[in-house]
């Protein structure tokens, strides 16, 4: 007995120390997790799950360590274990497990917990279709004529995001000295960090050789995402929060980015200063220039932001920089909006994983000449269901770089990719003026719609002040545009941009209906009578209907309207049914005849328009046989 006593509290106390031992490492995990050493935290999450131990908060953070570290793969098997056990997740979570779904081609399964979860928060509901700000679903550029291939400067490791120095180099980000033994791992991805390499350009392809860029550039921690002034001489770029040997961190312990500037001496960079809008609370990455390069355009999840990050410009002034101001809700989403880059012609390209796109980092663009910044996106081979991001193009020649962890012709974790082939159309705004063709306002409620040259119904807009604007539309295409006025002719007919942004179609007013044609006179027919209190056709009358069925079988097209009248006499009730009755029996008769009943309308309307101004009891009798009386009238 006092054995199994000792036997009880042995497995109890082994339990309760397992259990410490579980707890234990799962708060270390989490403080791995909270700082984004997301290779640590991994680690230490999968071996709870090993052990059999989990909770909500450790599958939540497992997935969400392997979608930063861009593995989707794990990411979704533990984002299944989490929503197994609970849907009372983050907002973000949701967004983050759609997006993983859809890189695992799991579109039918993403769109239906998008659905549960636009119930589950009504504003994100409103937002979808309000500002349209949260996964949308932009048009597609095809450019399935795009050249693309990997480039010959990647190695095993991760190796992304180029930028152009001058015409014939380029610089790009690689953490290839994993390799070396001696070099500091990365917490974030258990590589080397990252360092910035120059590579020369011979006939639109990488010579393949690469060296580090000389100076005090490169040093112990990331160094990443250059962009290059056009004369060389000053660089922008992405470093840890460090000068010197000191690295800073926030308030959270997290080593976060800043933007650092440089300039070039002839044989190396120096002078390496810290832009002033960087923060040790928040994070400042990937710059890229404006054409004139009076803008820098920035990725921060500075206060302000809507998402995790937010695509930012400030202006770069003589001797400072503006107030970093925030590209808006059209741009931004809750997600990770990233890697800018302006072509010469002000096109602004950029990475999003929080749109409905392929899955992962996907690339889009907007021209930001127009007024409403509509999103774009590329189809394949640009965009995949990984992560593609870092684009850069240069618009006369069709060719740039991007960046992807596809597993198609992959060399590491991120490569680099060349491609040739590219041409992002230019769009234009077009307002359409619309007059009648007498030169008057147009009166009423005018919808226009708008067909591609596919035929395809591009959207239909109510006209307002009598004009409506066309946004973003390709000025190397044919449109055709429909407008449509209940008191105009339809109007139809292909557009085409000559140069101007403002175009006038004139609608032709409707002519005002014919007045009914009395068929009676026309052919001078002789009322036709019904014997009293009866309403089957006399044979005097069938005399006179023959004549309409002539006149029926020859004019195909002629609709009537068979109208018939009764005298005073009787009430008026009953003499309004015995009209109707009668005005029956004569389409019935001539339908007999072979007329289609569909060409004619039978009314009664009793004693109530009577053609003489006889009184009631004081009518003559031809009196009462001219109001007896049946009308044929030409619709």
């Amino acid at each position: 007995m006092k054995s199994h006593f000792y036997n009880i509290t042995f497995c109890l106390l082994f339990f309760t120390g397992l259990l410490y031992s579980q707890q234990r490492k799962e708060v270390i995990a989490n403080s791995n997790y909270n700082s984004m050493s997301y290779a640590k935290a991994v680690d230490l999450y999968e071996r709870l799950v090993n052990d059999g131990y989990g909770s909500k908060q450790l599958f939540e953070n497992l997935g969400n360590s392997y979608y930063n570290q861009s593995n989707y793969a794990l990411a979704k098997v533990s984002y299944d274990s989490l929503f197994k056990r609970t849907e009372d997740v983050s907002l973000a979570t949701y967004y983050r497990y759609i997006n993983v779904l859809r890189s695992e081609k799991k579109h039918e399964q993403a769109d239906k917990l998008y659905a549960k979860l636009l119930e589950k928060y009504p504003t994100e509901k409103r937002n979808a279709k309000g500002k349209n700000r949260i996964f949308l679903s932009p048009e597609i550029l095809s450019v399935s004529s795009v050249d693309l291939e990997n480039a010959k400067i990647n190695s095993p490791y991760s190796d992304y995001k180029v930028s152009y120095l001058g015409e014939d180099k380029i610089v790009y980000s690689s953490s290839k000295e994993t390799k070396k033994i001696t070099s500091i791992k990365s917490i974030w991805t258990n590589e080397s960090y990252t360092n910035l390499y120059q590579s020369n350009i011979s006939s639109d392809s990488l010579t393949g050789e690469s060296f580090k860029l000389k100076g005090r550039i490169n040093r112990f921690y990331n160094e990443s995402s250059a962009v290059f002034t056009k004369d060389g001489n000053t660089m922008y770029f992405t470093r840890n929060n460090q000068l010197g040997s000191k690295v800073k961190t926030d308030s959270l312990e997290n080593v976060l980015l800043k933007i650092y500037k440089a300039t070039y001496n002839g044989k190396r960079w120096n002078n390496i200063e810290e832009l002033p809008f960087n923060s040790n609370q928040y994070n400042c990455a990937h710059p890229a220039l404006s054409p004139n390069e009076d803008y820098l355009y920035f990725s921060s999840d500075m206060p302000g932001t809507l998402g995790e990050s937010d695509l930012y410009r400030v202006a770069i002034e003589e001797n400072t920089y503006g107030t970093p101001e925030n590209l808006g809700n059209q741009i931004n989403t809750l997600g990770r909006d990233t890697f800018p880059f302006i072509t010469s012609d002000n096109v602004l390209i950029f990475s999003s994983d929080f749109r409905k796109g392929k899955g992962g980092l996907d690339l889009y663009y907007t021209d930001l000449k127009s007024k409403n910044n509509r999103i774009y996106t590329f189809g394949e081979p640009l965009n995949s269901a990984y992560d593609d991001f870092g684009l850069i193009y240069k618009v006369a020649e069709g060719t740039g770089f991007m960046t992807s962890n596809r597993k198609q012709n992959n060399v590491g974790s991120d490569d680099i990719y060349e491609f040739s082939g590219l041409s992002i159309p230019a769009i234009e705004d077009l307002t359409v003026i619309i007059k009648s063709t007498k030169g008057n306002d147009v009166l009423g409620t005018t919808l226009v719609r708008l067909f591609n040259e596919n035929n395809t119904l591009l959207g239909t807009i109510k006209a307002t002040n009598n004009q409506v604007s066309l946004m973003d539309l390709d000025p190397l295409k044919r449109y055709t545009l429909e407008a449509n006025n209940d008191g105009y002719e339809p109007y139809a007919s292909s557009i085409k941009f000559e140069g101007a942004n403002t175009t006038t179609i004139y609608l032709t007013e409707k002519a005002p209906p014919p007045a009914p044609v009395d068929l009676q006179e026309i052919l001078n027919l002789k009322n036709i009578y019904f014997d009293f209190d009866k309403h089957s056709i006399r044979k005097d009358a069938a005399i006179e209907l023959e004549k309409i069925v002539a006149i029926l079988n020859q004019y195909p097209e002629i609709k009537i309207d068979i109208i018939g009248h009764t005298d005073l006499r009787g009430p008026a009730a009953y003499n309004e049914r015995l009209s109707a009755q009668r005005a029956a029996s004569v389409k019935q008769w001539l339908v007999g005849r072979g007329i289609s009943s569909e060409r004619m309308t039978s009314l009664g309307y009793g004693e109530k328009k009577p053609i003489n101004d006889c009184i009631e009891n004081k009518c003559t009798k031809e009196q009462h046989d001219q109001n007896r009386r049946t009308e044929f009238l030409i619709k």
